[in-house]
């Protein structure tokens, strides 16, 4: 399967977005931080994470994780060459 590639930034509006969908309306401490380029290896097919929101005791962590688990499978980050001016 291909993966759409993606900027961080525009794969966190996605990410956000949906994770707020999901989370329980009561939680107003937990959010989505900006996805970070990983190195693959152990056989895993994604090059990016997110650091766990911290346990709330609402149930976050789990809907944090079956959403990052669904776009790890149809995302990857884009190369982010930095390009030089001048």
């Amino acid at each position: 399967m291909n993966k759409s590639a993606m900027t961080a930034a525009d794969l966190f509006v996605l990410l956000d977005r949906e994770f707020r969908r999901r989370k329980p309306r009561e939680c107003t401490t937990c959010h989505i931080q900006l996805p970070y380029r990983v190195t693959q290896s152990g056989g895993f097919d994604t090059n990016w994470d997110v650091v766990l929101p911290q346990h709330c005791g609402l149930g976050c962590e789990a809907v944090f994780e079956e959403v990052v688990q669904e776009f790890q499978a149809l995302y990857q980050l884009k190369s982010e060459a930095r390009q030089r001016s001048g």
